[in-house]
């Protein structure tokens, strides 16, 4: 990643700040790979707070993807083999020497505005380098520049040890404030404008995502985000968090009476994706712990600081499609078990029955179809409405959309399923993996029309704030006028798109159980969310 190399005349060169790198030219973009943004958190920085890398001696040979951080392949591509190009470029390879970042360029002479591509995976998987998210065609096509980035995945990112040092805390959601800052340094020398970047992300990116609005760090480096699958309803309360470290201590054999910092430093990465491995993601050690000093304790009410920031959020209309397929889903129930494992108390169970039952009547009686509709509006529909209307309230501007195209995927499992939409945006159909999901259909012409649709919409987005154009008008979501644009093969507009269904979880948000909680296993808790009627 850092080795020196004589450029041939035929490399771009890019010199900056952090050093003078040589990269590669693809169909008229310039491709810059495994940039080192941040020292090595290994040693003495191993869970510390990242550090800035030290500036490059000579050209440095930026031809190849870097290391991406230490971890167990997604549960996606054991189950649909092709689905490994999501996360991983071929060839890829871990280490805890992570931090690297990868830029593509239409022009580095330019001023081009910056999409700053954050990936998903659970806070436990996938890397900057999958193909369903390569930004060549965003930079060719659209003349943005595009950046991704690798961060720490696992415990190594999400542990809370703040408690011992409360720097420690955070640590994947410091890495990605670090690369936003060395993006505001050097990608002038890239041909990108500091000015005007956009964060987005996918998935735990887009929580990452939502993060870094509420992340003091983070103030300045951006002025647009991109939330495609993910709200502010992952957020982790304190107590929690350090119930989760006190018992991962003792997993990890540390000895709490002793230097813990010290004694994780040593554990070998082995032991630690040993344990990591045996309780998956039912631990929640995600980077979004609300501990006052890395990310603000009340997330709703330093959103309503952001007005600033431009916002384009949505989700899919079947989300939760995917988790059977990836094995991270309950055992099938029936409709008022499933409405049981979300709400307490009689009242709102029967509220709900009598909401869904014609949904079930729909979809001939198939309890389970129903229930993805209900762990979908519950964990994405609902709290991606609720974070626009928060932001609208407080004078933002923000588009919400709801991607509506039914794969025909894995013999009609896959349909508009978590995951689905991400190579619409990127227009990366023809990515490899992408047809073993969502079918041969993605190479027909209105599948296609889509993609450059949605790619086109976003990347209007980068430049202006502002979506509208090429998907047709697209308002801004107000608390009045609750416009989403539904993406299918012939978008259109909804106002108050399923809002009985939306405004019933909405009213009970704080009783409900926890987002997600069909995946995780979690047990009921109070989720302090803020004033619903703000």
């Amino acid at each position: 990643m850092t080795t020196t190399a004589h450029a041939s005349e035929t490399q771009p060169i890019a010199t900056s700040p952090c050093g003078t790198f040589a990269g590669v030219t693809d169909d008229s973009v310039s491709i810059f790979r495994g940039v080192r943004y941040g020292a090595p958190p290994i040693g003495s920085l191993r869970f510390a707070p990242p550090q800035r890398a030290e500036v490059a001696e000579g050209i440095v040979d930026s031809s190849q993807f870097g290391s991406i951080s230490p971890q167990d392949i997604d549960p996606l591509p054991m189950a649909v083999p092709g689905t490994e190009a999501i996360y991983y470029a071929s060839q890829s390879v871990s280490d805890e020497d992570c931090l690297n970042l990868n830029i593509w360029t239409p022009d580095i002479a330019g001023k081009a505005p910056v999409l700053f591509w954050i990936h998903g995976g659970a806070f436990l998987c996938g890397s900057g380098s999958g193909s369903w998210t390569d930004g060549a065609r965003m930079a060719r096509d659209h003349g943005i520049v595009v950046v991704s980035v690798n961060y720490r995945l696992g415990y190594l990112g999400g542990l809370f040890l703040g408690d011992y040092d409360e720097r420690y805390s955070n640590q994947a959601i410091q890495d990605q404030t670090l690369a936003l800052k060395w993006v505001q340094q050097n990608i002038a020398a890239f041909g990108g404008d500091p000015d005007h970047v956009t964060v987005g992300g996918h998935s735990a990116g887009a929580v990452s995502v939502a993060s870094l609005l509420i992340a003091p760090g983070a103030r300045g480096l951006f002025r647009r985000v991109f939330l495609e699958s993910g709200h502010l309803e992952m957020m982790t309360e304190i107590g929690k968090a350090r119930e989760t470290t006190d018992f991962l201590l003792r997993q990890l054999s540390v000895d709490p009476a002793g230097d813990v910092l010290a004694q994780l430093r040593d554990i070998s990465i082995f032991r630690i994706l040993a344990v990591q491995r045996m309780f998956g993601i039912g631990r929640r050690v995600f980077p979004t712990v609300l501990d006052g000093v890395t990310l603000a304790s009340d997330p709703y009410a330093a959103l309503s600081e952001r007005s600033d920031i431009d916002i384009l959020i949505g989700s899919t209309s079947e989300e939760d499609r995917l988790f059977p397929i990836t094995g991270w889903a309950p055992p099938e129930r029936s409709l008022p078990a499933t409405i049981a494992a979300y709400l307490r108390d009689p009242d709102a169970q029967s509220e709900a029955a009598a909401l869904y039952a014609p949904v079930l009547k729909a979809v001939g009686g198939d309890a389970a179809n129903v229930g993805h509709v209900i762990a979908t509006e519950h964990g994405w529909g609902e709290p991606v409405r609720y974070l626009a209307h928060r932001h609208a309230a407080a004078g933002g501007r923000g588009f919400v959309y709801e991607f509506g195209w039914k794969s025909p995927g894995l013999g009609g499992r896959t349909g508009a399923a978590h995951v689905v939409d991400l190579p619409f945006f990127f227009d990366n159909l023809d990515a490899t993996g992408v047809a073993d999901m969502l079918g041969s259909e993605v190479r027909d012409a209105p599948v296609r029309a889509l993609a450059k649709g949605l790619s086109s919409a976003l990347a209007a987005f980068v430049k202006t704030g502002d979506p509208s154009g090429p998907l047709g008008t697209w308002p801004a979501y107000a608390s009045r006028q609750r416009a989403t644009m539904i993406a299918d093969l012939e978008p259109h507009v909804k106002t108050d798109r399923l809002a009985e269904r939306l405004d019933f979880w909405e009213r009970h948000r704080d009783s409900s159980a926890p987002v997600l909680s069909n995946i995780f296993g979690t047990e009921f808790e109070q989720r302090k969310t803020g004033d619903a009627g703000a």
